[in-house]
């Protein structure tokens, strides 16, 4: 038996069969494009990005995310692989973005949240104490930091995610 981690069950299984029973959907000829585009938005895409403000994603991750979402897209348009039509081109057709700027956007609310709690609560103290550890700010004279590479933490993640500038509320 073969493990998969959450991200590939979402996108080798979950996702796709959601996609999959929609099938009349797509097929259906008396439905226009923004209907069915609409119906990927709200049946398709929360499953593709459950719990996605928590995922380290890594670039190989993001990759299989973005070619399931462009599947999808041309799909929905009935565009097959074989017309050699750009990615840029379908995206234009359904006026969907790349799904890293969704899952940036919901990285960022939850990040805004986190912030406006108020300071006794735990997930505040925890960006708290990330924030002072970040300047250098140790817990104790004792402290040090496990030996070997860093973890990919989630406020060095919002920093990629906007090109190391602080998120906006």
């Amino acid at each position: 038996m073969v493990y998969l981690s959450g991200l590939e069950t979402v996108v080798l299984v979950t996702a796709p069969a959601v996609m999959s029973s929609l099938q009349q959907v797509w097929k259906d000829r008396y439905l226009l494009l923004p209907t069915k585009i609409r119906v990927y938005e709200m049946l398709v895409l929360p499953v593709l990005l459950h719990a996605c403000k928590t995922w380290p994603i890594l670039a190989a991750d993001e990759r299989r995310l973005e070619a399931f979402h462009m599947k999808c897209q041309r799909q929905i348009t009935k565009i097959p692989w074989q017309d050699h039509t750009r990615n840029s081109e379908v995206a234009a057709r359904t006026g969907l973005g790349p799904v890293s700027d969704l899952i940036t956007r919901r990285r960022n609310s939850v990040f805004s949240h986190i912030v406006r709690l108020s300071e006794d609560t735990p997930a505040h103290q925890a960006l708290r104490c990330h924030v002072d550890l970040t300047l250098g700010h140790l817990p104790d004279q004792s402290w040090k930091r496990h030996p070997g590479r860093p973890n990919n933490r989630r406020i060095d993640q919002l920093h990629r995610d906007n090109n190391n500038t602080p998120p906006a509320d």
